[in-house]
């Protein structure tokens, strides 16, 4: 009969997401992987086939539960409020601290993976350009459904706006790990994409 796992799958992936996401890939090493999951070097190789294997598992984590609340105010959404309240929860989420002793910004994962890897992994590659095209599309999605009921400017092409926007939100994630700030960001999202007053 098969062993049963002593471990938890979930809880295990979930603090490699918080690894990963404080340390990046390469700087992160099996034994504060072995540390913050409280499995063996053994263990993980055998559950997750080694660092590799568990960090397509926290990317994938990651956009599942952290970006998901992101993509569901864009999918969900059907007005200029929707892309504000983006932008506003995504400013804090950015600018917090990549761990309690550290003053550097933790960012976003998938921007920072971006910036480490390039595409250098094919696994890795193959997931983050879904997850961007699910958010691009989103924009888009969002921008046409506001402009059909008057909360975005009609005359602006939805798939440049959202190519705009997408731009935007991954150029804030990678200067917020230089320490700039973008409260103002969502205020101008708004004065961009309002309908004049009439």
């Amino acid at each position: 009969m098969a062993r049963i796992a002593a471990y938890d799958h979930d809880a295990v992936v979930e603090q490699a997401v918080l690894q990963f996401w404080a340390d990046g890939f390469a700087p992160c090493d099996v034994e504060s992987l072995t540390r913050a999951s409280g499995l063996n070097r053994h263990s993980l190789y055998k559950a997750f086939g080694g660092k590799s294997g568990l960090f397509i598992e926290a990317l994938n984590r990651y956009i599942a539960s952290e970006a998901a609340e992101y993509l569901a105010l864009l999918e969900k959404g059907c007005d200029l409020s929707a892309l504000v309240e983006y932008f506003e929860r995504a400013t804090k989420s950015i600018q917090a601290p990549r761990s309690e002793d550290a003053e550097e910004r933790r960012g976003c994962l998938i921007t920072n993976t971006v910036i480490e890897m390039g595409r250098s992994d094919k696994d890795v590659a193959e997931i983050i350009d879904r997850y961007f095209a699910r958010v691009e599309r989103a924009f888009c999605d969002l921008i046409k459904r506001s402009q059909k009921n008057g909360a975005i400017r009609a005359d602006l092409d939805p798939k440049a706006t959202a190519r705009w926007l997408f731009i935007t939100a991954q150029g804030m994630s990678v200067s917020a790990r230089f320490g700039r700030s973008f409260s103002g960001l969502p205020q101008i999202v708004r004065a961009a994409l309002a309908p004049a007053c009439s």
